[in-house]
């Protein structure tokens, strides 16, 4: 036991010294000057960076390696000098080029193998293409969608618009089953729809209809509209509403299985695009009664004889003591002034003969 605390005490003196060395140095740091120490700290750090930087560009040979470049020049050209570049041998594809060359170059190509090639290049300043109503010679020279139309194979061309295609705020837009790719190539209110046979035409949207005379889609009721004339006959843009809708006028209702407005009596309409109510007509610019007809409280022209015609067959117009209606002859008169008509005798008579109106 005796030996043990010996040989544990032997081994104190080296630990000792080994204390006393690390504060030794660490007083020895201490003493160093503050320049001194941030001059130590600056190397550590151009030590790390240039670490770094050899490790990068290690790695960038290994991701290049195989690629080598292959350096050309341009010779013999006029107007231009010299111009240089770099082309990968894997895809040999120019990345500089040579710009506003407006005569032939022959260029030569160097290779890694020191193999040379000639290659004639030539080109020639593009010619400004022409518009819409502009001459042409063949479709290559018009601008898209434009193509050359030709009356005779001898005389100039005119750049136009394709078939079923109209001219329209400064561009070409497809016509009812006009060929197109997209909605954007057809008229408003129509859509680029994939047909039977495999292509795609353009067709009037959803509660519109193509009208031949205007060569265009309208509105049915409530469809969307800009102006009336996105609307169909008898029907005019709402724009109290937003979005405006095509809506029927002053006066109309729409019956939907007819898909129409028709006026009221009363309203106002156009003789030759006037769809008025049943049994009624228009006369001087308004939807009256037709006939024997006349309007009730509901707006709609009924019938006001009686089923078995009696004796006599004519009865006064309701609400009016100088018209009659002639039940036989299906038609309406109205007495001269300052005559009325009279029931009882069946003709037109002076008021002071007339008692009951």
């Amino acid at each position: 036991m005796t030996d043990h605390v010996l040989s544990f005490s032997s081994s104190i003196p080296p630990l000792l010294e080994t204390k006393s060395d690390h504060c030794r140095l660490r007083i020895r740091f201490n003493q160093l000057s503050r320049e001194r120490r941030l001059l130590t700290c600056l190397l550590v750090l151009f030590a790390i960076i240039m670490c770094g930087l050899l490790i990068g560009i290690f790695i960038l040979s290994l991701t290049f390696q195989g690629r080598a470049p292959i350096v050309y020049r341009e010779i013999n050209t006029t107007n231009i000098g010299t111009s240089y570049g770099v082309v990968h041998q894997n895809d040999q594809q120019l990345l500089s080029t040579v710009i506003d060359i407006n005569t032939t170059i022959t260029a030569r190509i160097i290779d890694t193998t020191l193999i040379t090639t000639t290659i004639e290049l030539t080109t020639s300043t593009e010619k400004q293409l022409a518009r819409y109503g502009e001459s042409c010679d063949n479709d290559n020279g018009c601008e898209r969608p434009f193509i050359c139309h030709k009356r005779g194979s001898s005389s100039p061309g005119m750049c136009r618009c394709p078939m079923n295609y109209d001219f329209t705020r400064d561009k070409c837009v497809g016509d009812l089953n006009a060929l197109c790719t997209k909605d954007i190539d057809c008229q408003q209110y129509m859509l680029c729809s994939g047909m039977n046979d495999g292509t795609r035409r353009c067709q009037c949207q959803k509660q519109f209809d193509y009208d031949n005379d205007k060569r265009q889609c309208r509105g049915d009721y409530q469809a969307p509209c800009e102006s009336n004339i996105d609307c169909r006959t008898n029907l005019v843009c709402n724009k109290t509403v937003t979005p405006s809708v095509c809506s029927c006028e002053s006066f109309y209702q729409y019956y939907p299985s007819l898909r129409k407005c028709r006026g009221d009596p009363g309203a106002v309409c156009d003789r030759a695009t006037a769809e008025c109510v049943d049994n009624a007509e228009c006369r001087d610019g308004a939807c009256e009664c037709s006939k024997q007809f006349v309007p009730d409280e509901n707006k709609t022209c009924v019938d006001p004889c009686p089923l078995q015609i009696p004796n006599p067959a004519r009865i006064r117009y309701p609400g009016n003591c100088r018209k009659f209606i002639d039940c036989q002859q299906k038609s309406k008169t109205e007495c001269p002034e300052p005559t009325m008509f009279n029931l009882r005798k069946q003709l037109c008579d002076y008021p002071k003969n007339v008692i009951d109106c």
